[in-house]
């Protein structure tokens, strides 16, 4: 994706969840083209992005409407994705994991620890990182070896913020999206470890505090007073 599509991306899904743009405003590629001084392609693909994290819904015709949705309902909807998503890690645990999920665990993590090992990060690493995070995630639910787990999901996926690997950044504090991903990236790791070592306990709870920490780690990282007690990473090496 290019830069200026990722930050349309970026910004408009900001607006929306700091409630700038409210729940029942409608939307289209012109008037997000407007908005974000952009051309329609970048409105266009951004529009269809977040429609996929069930931020905004499609509207009959043309257009898309932002979502009435309350933060209360999308944390329970969230913890309810971490319940199932540690549940898929231990049944992967427990379970024979074929070659192919192990590959794509590996590839993920490899495209993640290519990011945080860097000094500085941009938006089309953010990009990268969110590629990589949905794959590990879509992994674990998908080829955990019981299917009544993803059937279970299916009913929640399309709710603001619950699909998989859903990583929401903000454009404005890259240096501190790099110490959030390093997290996540550890934490990927050691569910990774935890399947091959078959340890699915261990799985189990990572996997579970990783899935849930879409807000509490935006707030820890990233958050208002983060610079009180996160420092800054852009000179380290």
């Amino acid at each position: 994706m290019a830069e200026a599509e990722q930050k349309t991306l970026a910004d408009l899904r900001q607006l929306i969840i700091d409630g700038v743009i409210p729940a029942g405003e409608r939307l289209s590629e012109v008037s997000v083209a407007e908005m974000m001084g952009v051309s329609r392609t970048p409105a266009k693909l951004a529009l269809a992005r977040l429609e996929m994290t069930g931020l905004i819904s499609k509207r009959p015709g043309r257009g898309y409407t932002v979502r009435k949705v309350s933060l209360t309902d999308m944390k329970k909807v969230i913890s309810l994705r971490g319940v199932l998503e540690g549940a898929a890690a231990a049944a992967m645990a427990r379970n024979d994991v074929s070659a192919t999920a192990l590959s794509d665990l590996d590839a993920s993590i490899e495209m993640t620890d290519a990011i945080v090992r860097k000094c500085a990060i941009s938006l089309d690493d953010v990009e990268t990182y969110q590629r990589a995070n949905t794959l590990f995630h879509e992994t674990i639910m998908y080829a955990c070896g019981d299917e009544y787990i993803p059937l279970a999901f299916e009913p929640i996926r399309h709710f603001p913020l619950a699909a998989l690997g859903t990583h929401v950044p903000n454009p404005e504090l890259l240096d501190r999206e790099r110490l959030r991903m390093s997290v996540g990236h550890a934490q990927h790791i050691i569910v990774a470890s935890a399947i091959r070592d078959r340890d699915a306990m261990r799985a189990q709870a990572v996997m579970q505090e990783h899935s849930n920490a879409t807000f509490e780690y935006a707030r820890l990282f990233v958050g208002e007073h983060s610079a009180e007690h996160i420092p800054s990473l852009l000179k380290s090496v």
